[in-house]
């Protein structure tokens, strides 16, 4: 009898004791499973001969203050690139399910992270909480759907390049600072965005480096960007060298700014990244649109930052400005700022975005008062 419990035992702890999966079975990854809550359980397939991962995930969302999905990771620190082909399986059941590639700070639901993040329906961005049980922000790419996409972790900065298929990668102008602790998880995951269902993606022609990038000079980039209200980032348009002054035309179809060859316009929609398109313009200054002076100066929050380029909303309702750290003389030049709106009716200030800019990158308001348009200035070593 005894003997027979001592069986039943070991057959219990066998079927309850976690074992590792072997290193091959994951390829160039050390472990996964789900994180945060789902009713069913995600899982991963790595073909070796394919170098392929076949990734089937749960999880209601990635996004606000908790994710839940299936991640394969490695723990690394330091500078890291991470680079795959992204295909779904399926018409799938949900537009916003997404293949991410990601850098976590733990397996916590709630924790830092950032990851490229493709959507069922082609839409893809450059998502992350830069702290634990914030909410997510993103900035979106005006490439949809990419065959190709990568994040580049460079200290506290994040990076997205994209390709369509068959082209060669291409900065995407989205950045982001996430200050992540070494050591930290990279690896790639699925959402289902849907509680109730499993969606599938497969990651092919990874690469992951985790080498130091080479020394070599940083290149300045600018990226022509638009938020709504609601605070989420699109890249219009991105381009080497400096970009500075923009402004709405009078329909809110497209935007005019300062570029090193002249004035310029670009559809609202964006084009192909490095398409440059003409424009005769003779408007008023595009830097001195919207501005009030100091009579807007004087509205601005006393809160220990340095507040500058103040613009009305053309409802009159709002003050957009731009905020530095409060030692800064004059006007910062490449340094982290934020873009904020002052509500006149209530006084209350919102963050809509944080970047690296200031001298130039002068907000500017959309003829219907609901968006905004300003240049950041990714700095990529």
């Amino acid at each position: 009898m005894r003997c027979r419990k001592l069986v039943s035992m070991a057959a219990w702890l066998s079927s309850s004791i976690w074992i590792a999966p072997a290193a091959a079975q994951l390829g160039i990854f050390e472990d996964h499973g789900d994180v945060g809550r789902v009713l069913h359980a995600g899982s991963v397939q790595f073909d070796a001969a394919q170098g392929t991962y076949a990734i089937a995930g749960n999880g209601e969302n990635m996004w606000f203050a908790s994710d839940a999905f299936q991640f394969v990771w490695k723990k690394l620190s330091g500078d890291v690139t991470l680079t795959a082909d992204i295909s779904f399986i399926g018409g799938g059941q949900e537009a916003h399910r997404k293949a991410v590639l990601m850098i976590r700070q733990n397996l916590d639901p709630d924790s830092p992270y950032a990851d490229v993040a493709r959507h069922g329906d082609g839409l893809t961005s450059l998502q992350g909480r830069d702290e634990k049980g914030a909410n997510t922000s993103e900035v979106q790419s005006a490439i949809n759907a990419p065959a190709r996409v990568r994040i580049a972790k460079r200290g506290d900065w994040f990076y997205m390049w994209v390709a369509a298929g068959g082209e060669p990668l291409q900065f995407s102008g989205a950045a982001m600072r996430i200050p992540l602790r070494d050591p930290f998880y990279v690896g790639l995951g699925v959402c289902s965005h849907n509680k109730d269902v499993i969606e599938k993606a497969v990651f092919s022609n990874v690469d992951l480096n985790a080498a130091a990038p080479a020394e070599a000079p940083s290149k300045l980039y600018s990226t022509l960007e638009t938020v709504p209200l609601s605070g989420d980032r699109r890249v219009v348009y991105v381009s080497p060298g400096r970009l500075t002054a923009p402004v709405w035309t009078p329909d809110g179809a497209a935007i005019v700014f300062r570029s090193e060859t002249g004035l310029r316009k670009v559809p609202l929609t964006g084009g192909r990244l490095g398409q440059r398109f003409g424009f005769a313009y003779s408007g008023p200054d595009p830097s001195l649109i919207g501005s009030g002076g100091p009579s807007l100066d004087a509205k601005l929050p006393s809160d220990g930052l340095r507040s500058f380029y103040p613009r009305l909303s053309p409802d009159g309702q709002q003050i957009a400005f731009l905020s530095g750290a409060g030692d800064q003389p004059g006007v910062p030049e490449d340094q982290e700022i934020m873009l904020r709106v002052l509500s006149l009716k209530d006084g209350k200030v919102r963050v809509l975005a944080k970047f690296n800019g200031g001298k130039g990158s002068t907000p500017s308001w959309s003829p219907d008062s609901r968006r905004l348009a300003f240049v950041s200035y990714p700095r990529i070593p």
